[in-house]
């Protein structure tokens, strides 16, 4: 969808339902892409309250301290003091497993077509940009208030691990939203790529103690099982590697979680992989091709890696 197109969309969907109350939802272990932008949807819808499924990551959290943003968790709302549900930065309904139970009236998101399966009564959804926080910033009206512009410049830079999927329109978003933040970059970075707590820092180094690796192609792939943070453990090991799958087992899911990352030369969408060894195991699996992720029921953390493995290595043959 091309970006004139989403705003004419969303102003439309703004004028008439403006002063309703809706759950403005983010996805499970928000970030602060998602935080961000339900919170800057917030601000044209008056009478709507921000909510997730579950506790939020360290950054978001970091950044909801920071700028007060105040959010309900989606078990604890009643359905029928709402009109409905908007949702940014997901349709799929394995991040957002509690949407199954509501009337989906608007989704905000940027992620491909892959794992994509939630209804709504409008979607929102632009697939170039790398951001959703970025989305957001186009479609609303004009942005005044500064914590919504401070919050929405933490996200871009988060989101594009600084500026790594970024495009032109990327960084003239950027530059308003400082603008009208009167924020500087430094102090955007601070949320935008926060110090890594200390547990986390461990945890991603223990990643590292337990990687495979072995040679696809051209491609250095490296492989590692952690007991949590798995999106930590990606990123930090792609800065290595070409490519990286790093599996985590949630017991109390019983799911095995993969997220997945490329260095900006890899040519194989990493997407298509997630959702291709998703469907293998009856799971739910997508993202954008350089940053993906995949739900595998009953997954077991050796096998789904190497189903990773593989399916990576059909793509390049």
């Amino acid at each position: 969808m091309d970006l004139e197109k989403a705003k004419t969309l969303f102003l439309e969907f703004l004028k008439t339902n403006k002063n309703k109350r809706f759950v403005i939802a983010t996805h499970a272990r928000a970030d602060i892409d998602t935080l961000s932008s339900a919170f800057a949807l917030s601000s044209v819808f008056p009478n709507s309250v921000i909510c997730v499924p579950d506790e939020l990551n360290e950054s978001a959290t970091m950044l909801a301290n920071e700028l007060n943003v105040k959010f309900e968790i989606i078990k604890n709302l009643d359905k029928r003091k709402f009109d409905g549900m908007i949702i940014a930065d997901t349709s799929a309904y394995t991040l957002l497993k509690d949407a199954r139970e509501w009337n989906i009236v608007l989704i905000v998101d940027h992620h491909r077509s892959e794992g994509r399966d939630m209804q709504a009564e409008q979607a929102i959804i632009d697939e170039q940009s790398p951001s959703c926080a970025e989305l957001v910033a186009n479609i609303l009206p004009e942005i005044t208030d500064k914590k919504i512009a401070f919050a929405l410049s933490c996200a871009i830079v988060s989101d594009t691990a600084r500026f790594k999927s970024g495009r032109k329109e990327t960084f003239q978003t950027l530059a308003k939203l400082l603008s009208i933040a009167d924020a500087s970059y430094q102090e955007v970075l601070k949320f935008g790529e926060p110090e890594l707590a200390s547990d986390v820092k461990i945890a991603v180094l223990k990643a590292f103690q337990r990687v495979n690796y072995q040679i696809v192609g051209n491609y250095i792939v490296a492989t590692s099982e952690v007991g949590g943070n798995e999106g930590d453990a990606s990123a930090a090991i792609s800065e290595v590697a070409d490519v990286a799958f790093v599996a985590n087992l949630r017991e109390k899911e019983n799911e095995c979680r993969v997220s997945a990352r490329a260095r900006k030369h890899v040519t194989v969408a990493l997407h298509e992989v997630m959702k291709r060894v998703a469907m293998q195991y009856g799971g739910n699996g997508g993202g954008h091709p350089k940053a993906a992720g995949a739900a595998i029921p009953k997954g077991k953390p050796s096998e789904v890696l190497k189903a990773c493995v593989d399916a990576f290595s059909l793509k390049i043959k």
